[in-house]
């Protein structure tokens, strides 16, 4: 045991060694095999269970007890004890504050308040629901899922998903689940039951990393799922693009290289209304024409729309694209690249757009716009050489 100033006392959980007198009223739950035990502690006003971990320290402070890590328990001795010595100073012997500033002459009292920097107002917040989780690694086996809310496993996409799981386990993506502890003492996946499943399937993951919430009833879980998950904001496409060209993805950094050379940039936006000109979205058609047709015909089509419509935004860039896909593999008899590429110049990036309007389907605006180029292309005058 150490002591710390005058209303701190710090202990480290070495998993063997006793727990200290001055911690057993604290303790909630006794030592488990692996050495941790849980206290009762604080966050804010909310009264909570923490686990302490092999390793973790215990801060005891004003008949308060915390756990830390090691690098972040003499932070928090730090900033308790500050706490404690933040009280106001006395103004001095036999003063109060009203004649201690009645003291200063007006010209002082002038120069004290320039120096006084108005305190800006913090927003006051409603108090947090609920009670502040325990982070907790937990065996697989003591982990359940409650199939009257969570959505199945038992289908194809969840039978390939937890396969993969399984087969790639990578710790580095494996973000703490979501668990319930109910009344009862079993423990509820809320979040993660794919990486449940998969570490199960592997035998050689005995525990895996749980965030444990206290709830009072199934229903009250359930309503949980609900809302986790629509708050979750799925990952678009272009996040998902950009997110495998920083991953340094082959695919993605050749379609980069081909966008770029072409003049253009792929947008972070999926809002059209962002877009800037030269800014374009449609990195899916272009992987998979890239696969069909191979990367001259990819950078034909982009570099046409570039230097067809320059300082333009082109919202129907993608179905553009396509067109001239469709034009390049497709072409009419004696087709002439140039002569194409001056048809493009007969309509505005939107009028070509207006071809589609109305269209569903990426195939039938990629037609639309194949025929309408047709169309422009029969009408540029032949030039013999």
């Amino acid at each position: 045991m150490t002591r710390f100033g005058t209303n701190s006392r710090h202990w480290i959980n070495r998993g063997p060694n006793g727990i200290p007198d001055w911690l057993i009223p604290h303790v909630a739950q006794p030592r488990e095999p692996n050495g941790s035990f849980e206290i009762r502690s604080k966050v804010g006003k909310a009264d909570v269970v923490a686990k302490v971990h092999v390793g973790h320290a215990v801060i005891l402070h004003r008949d308060i007890a915390y756990t830390r890590i090691l690098g972040e328990a003499d932070e928090l001795i730090a900033e308790l004890e500050e706490m404690d010595r933040a009280v106001p100073a006395p103004v001095g012997p036999g003063k109060n504050v009203d004649k201690a500033c009645a003291a200063k002459t007006p010209a002082a009292r002038g120069r004290a308040a320039g120096k006084v920097k108005p305190t800006e107002r913090k927003r006051a917040y409603p108090e947090p629901l609920g009670d502040p989780p325990t982070i907790e690694w937990i065996k697989v086996d003591r982990l359940s899922i409650d199939a009257v809310y969570q959505r199945s496993t038992d289908n194809d996409a969840s039978r390939r998903l937890i396969a993969s799981i399984a087969a790639n386990f990578d710790w580095r993506l494996c973000a703490p689940l979501v668990v319930s502890r109910r009344p009862d003492g079993t423990l509820s996946v809320i979040d993660g039951q794919h990486r449940t499943v998969a570490a199960k399937m592997r035998g050689d993951i005995p525990h895996m990393p749980c965030c444990v919430f206290n709830y009072s009833s199934p229903e009250e879980e359930a309503r949980m799922f609900i809302s986790a998950n629509r708050a979750r904001k799925p990952m678009n496409r272009l996040d998902d693009f950009h997110a495998a060209l920083a991953a340094a993805d082959e695919d993605a950094l050749e379609i980069n290289r081909l966008v770029t050379e072409a003049g253009l940039t792929i947008t972070r936006n999926t809002s059209s209304s962002a877009w800037k000109p030269g800014e374009i979205a449609f990195t899916a058609s272009i992987a998979s024409t890239l696969r069909k047709h191979g990367e001259q015909i990819v950078s034909a089509a982009l570099t046409n729309i570039a230097e067809a419509f320059p300082g333009q935004k082109v919202v129907h860039s993608g179905s553009i694209f396509l067109g001239i896909v469709k034009m390049l593999t497709s072409p009419p008899e004696g087709f002439d690249p140039d002569r194409m590429f001056q048809a493009l110049l007969r309509y505005s990036a939107e009028e070509w757009g207006s071809f589609v309007t109305g269209l569903k389907g990426g195939d039938t605006r990629a037609t639309a716009i194949r025929d309408a180029l047709l169309m422009a292309y029969e009408e540029v005058p032949v030039i013999s050489s």
